[in-house]
């Protein structure tokens, strides 16, 4: 076995184990009420300080009768808006338990859609097959992930979008959080190989337990995820999701940043890096 492949042996079994979201309600999965509280809990956790985003940044809403591929579909919250927007919905994850939670969620809501269980960077679809590939905070998670937007690409139609979240490098939570906070303020920068690996020991909080550590994080700068969209004929970019406590030690200092530049510092320092691109 390969190290990538034993490296995505781990990815498997860690996402597996605790898929993301799951924990974000005490009912159990596969009931109406734990489909009902981690959808709520899903949109109003991710925000620009304190202001929802999710919804209005990925516009699931504008599509309407678009074959739609979803890379990674966790617990099937997103999945579910693409559908009931009007969109024939295709749901692919690394880990089985995933696929089991979203197929349960649109029965729960007595909707119909396609769920397998694939790799991002092999995907099992012919050329040309998707209007719209959608993956939000996916592709970093594998190691292959320049491979994996180049999936995206052989499977998208002439005309069609893709968009996907990243983890970005330049954020307040690799800096104030991970670096300043957990490496060097609590000394964990000395324990570790690299930053690479602090990032990955530090993020996934929802989906680590003492026994489960989170096997790879990815970050990505702008220009390294232009590097990657190449192919496409056009690509935007925007950074979305800032908590004071993305922050770390420094949050202390924000009373000092007035309210208007505080309102915007998402636009610099977000911890997502939200790209659409057209192929």
């Amino acid at each position: 076995m390969t190290q990538t492949e034993e490296k995505k042996r781990e990815i498997r079994k860690f996402w597996g184990n605790r898929p993301c979201g799951v924990i974000s309600s005490p009912h159990p999965v596969h009931t109406a009420a734990f489909f009902e509280e981690t959808r709520g809990k899903r949109y109003k956790f991710h925000t620009d300080l304190d202001k929802p985003f999710m919804q209005e940044a990925i516009g699931f809403s504008k599509y309407t009768g678009k074959k739609v591929l979803e890379i990674g579909c966790g617990i099937g919250i997103d999945a579910l808006e693409w559908k009931l927007a009007g969109n024939n919905y295709v749901g692919l994850d690394y880990n089985f338990p995933s696929v089991q939670i979203t197929r349960g969620r649109f029965e729960d809501a007595g909707c119909d859609g396609e769920f397998t269980n694939g790799d991002a960077e092999n995907l099992p679809f012919p050329d040309k097959s998707f209007d719209i590939i959608y993956s939000f905070g996916v592709l970093h998670h594998t190691p292959g992930t320049e491979k994996a937007i180049n999936e995206v690409y052989r499977c998208l139609r002439p005309g069609g979008k893709a968009i996907i979240m990243l983890y970005y490098k330049w954020s307040a939570m690799v800096f104030g959080d991970i670096i300043l906070g957990r490496g060097v303020y609590q000394g964990n920068i000395w324990k570790v190989r690299s930053v690479g690996e602090l990032i990955s020991k530090y993020t996934e909080w929802d989906s680590q337990t003492e026994s489960s550590v989170n096997p790879l994080t990815k970050v990505y700068s702008k220009r390294e995820a232009k590097k990657m969209f190449r192919q496409f004929s056009s690509v935007e970019m925007e950074l979305h999701y800032l908590w004071r406590g993305h922050f770390g030690p420094l949050r202390r200092l924000l009373p000092l940043v007035p309210n208007s530049v505080l309102q915007n510092l998402h636009r610099r320092l977000g911890w997502n890096l939200i790209i659409q691109a057209e192929k």
